[in-house]
């Protein structure tokens, strides 16, 4: 464990978003483009490269995430936060590290592909649907298609929560504290557990603000009557948006946890 885990009170949920839109206000330019980086080696390796893409972005997720956490304390200190931040967990200053953070990342996707072979498991396989059936328009295969997506999604979503919990802090307990995997693993899970009320606060407000964001500017795109390409591109721009701040939220979580004062 830590040395200190302080507890916080629910509403320091609410807090952690808050600080993150002030330093995305602080820093709109260098944010935007570190979080745009982070949502490039998403979609463009993890989606676009079958398997390998995936499997190596999921592999890298702690490395990442502690380039995530360490551009927040950057950009609150008043440091210049570049796209290269996200890669520090490379650099050679953090070599001794980098071995405990890819064995976290093994760890991070045995996890993942365990909860969609369970996916698998109870749902059985994705129903099949061709361009033809889409052009077709059948209702019974569409149907089926569009209920099984959501309860799969349901599925995989509610069984990745411990995983990210006991992943939330594991990367900077890692380099910072100079933690084994497990042990990091561990200590991550019971800083989240005793300020649960905390996270889902946040969580809710994340979830709400960035998908309400989302939804307004769709909805005021397509009542302007703009085409449909047009307003895709949009509605991109702004989940490039509210992935940028998000990620400025993860740092003032560590820091009311783990760098609170108790003396104070």
């Amino acid at each position: 464990m830590a040395n200190y885990v302080h507890t916080c009170p629910p509403s320091a949920g609410w807090d952690w978003l808050m600080q993150g839109v002030q330093l995305f206000r602080k820093k709109p330019g260098e944010m935007f483009l570190f979080g745009n980086t982070y949502l490039f080696i998403i979609l463009f390796i993890g989606v676009l490269i079958p398997f390998v893409g995936a499997a190596a972005v999921a592999i890298a997720s702690p490395a990442l995430g502690f380039g995530i956490m360490l551009a927040g304390k950057m950009g609150q200190q008043g440091l210049r936060v570049g796209p290269s931040v996200l890669f520090t967990a490379f650099n050679q200053d953090n070599r001794k590290h980098l071995q405990s953070l890819i064995t976290l990342g093994a760890i991070y996707t045995a996890c993942f592909a365990l909860i969609r072979l369970l996916a698998y498991l109870a749902l059985g396989a994705q129903p099949t649907m061709t361009v033809e059936d889409f052009q077709k328009a059948d209702p019974a295969t569409s149907a089926a298609f569009m209920e099984y997506t959501v309860l799969y999604m349901l599925f995989v979503g509610v069984s990745s929560i411990p995983v990210l919990l006991a992943f939330w802090f594991a990367p900077v307990l890692v380099v910072w504290h100079n933690m084994k995997p497990m042990q990091a693993l561990f200590s991550s899970w019971v800083a989240v557990w005793r300020n649960k009320s905390s996270f889902l606060i946040y969580g809710m407000g994340w979830l709400i603000l960035g998908i309400g964001f989302s939804s307004v500017f769709v909805v005021l795109f397509t009542l302007l009557g703009l085409p449909a390409p047009f307003v895709s591109a949009l509605n991109m721009m702004c989940v490039a948006l509210v992935m940028a701040v998000s990620l400025c939220t993860f740092y003032p979580t560590y820091k009311a946890v783990f760098e609170h004062d108790p003396t104070a």
